[in-house]
């Protein structure tokens, strides 16, 4: 299994999955932003696959989705 296929299968265990997507970032030595209130775009990269959304929650949402697909695709 390699990292990305784990990150997926801890997301989906995971209670708060942008949580533990947060968590697989900053092991990687990523940034994830304590955000306040506002508005913006929020942007998850990891392992190459880029998750896009107006908030965390739709980001990652965005970043599981597309990393998925690429690990389906790569069986």
């Amino acid at each position: 299994m390699n990292d990305m296929t784990q990150v997926l299968v801890d997301i989906s265990k995971a209670p708060e999955p942008v949580e533990a997507l947060r968590s697989a970032v900053l092991s990687q030595g990523g940034f994830w932003p304590d955000l306040g209130t506002g508005s913006g775009l929020f942007e998850v990269q990891l392992f190459g696959v880029i998750g896009f959304g107006p908030s965390q929650a739709i980001a990652a949402d965005d970043w599981i989705v597309q990393a998925s697909a690429l690990v389906r695709k790569s069986r």
